[in-house]
């Protein structure tokens, strides 16, 4: 079903979408794999309105499923600094194979995240916490799709200042229109990798 050319193009645009990473206050470069699954997602944040603005990108492949996504957020810290929370949107438009046939998933789904950041409160361990959870309703939703929702979940141990390793919990669940009524697959994975932030 996917084939490692689109991937490349994938990788391509991807290079093309961040000419203008110099102008960001941090840029992140993430990569988590599995022994059947990876993901890929970089962004770029920016201080935007007394808050932090983020862009991003990701790319989470299988061999049943390639889906890219773009995203965005305002966040900012709450109640205390070791807390983050943010708002945003998140769009998806890949391909699912499920029963050897492939379907078009395509959706913009509302995007709620947080991170909280051990290293302050928790004998001053370098370890921070995060979460992001996406949901798009029918009406959000395009093509083959019904609904769409996705949930990451993650910790992340700092070695270097800018540099963790990380253990992610990604899960998505996405619905199909099909001729016979609706078709409905999840899938979930555990993966372990890297983040380095600039």
């Amino acid at each position: 079903m996917v084939t490692m050319k689109r991937v490349a193009l994938m990788v391509v645009l991807l290079a093309l979408m961040f000419p203008s990473a110099s102008l960001a206050e941090k840029l992140s470069v993430q990569v988590d794999a599995s022994s059947n699954d990876i993901d890929l997602r970089l962004s770029l944040e920016t201080p935007l309105y007394q808050n932090t603005g983020e862009i991003g990108f990701g790319l989470s492949y299988s061999d049943d499923y390639l889906i890219p996504s773009l995203n965005g957020a305002l966040k900012g810290e709450v109640f205390t600094p070791r807390l983050t929370l943010g708002l945003g949107f998140k769009g998806v438009f890949g391909e699912v194979e499920i029963h050897d046939k492939d379907y078009n998933l395509r959706a913009i789904g509302f995007r709620v995240l947080g991170e909280y950041d051990f290293g302050q409160a928790l004998f001053h361990l370098p370890l921070r916490a995060s979460v992001s959870i996406s949901i798009a309703p029918d009406v959000l939703c395009f093509s083959d799709t019904d609904r769409y929702l996705d949930l990451y979940a993650g910790f992340y141990l700092y070695i270097v200042k800018n540099g963790a390793i990380g253990i992610v919990y990604r899960w998505f669940e996405a619905r199909f229109d099909v001729p016979s009524g609706e078709l409905e697959e999840s899938y979930d994975a555990l993966l372990v990798g890297f983040k380095l932030s600039f």
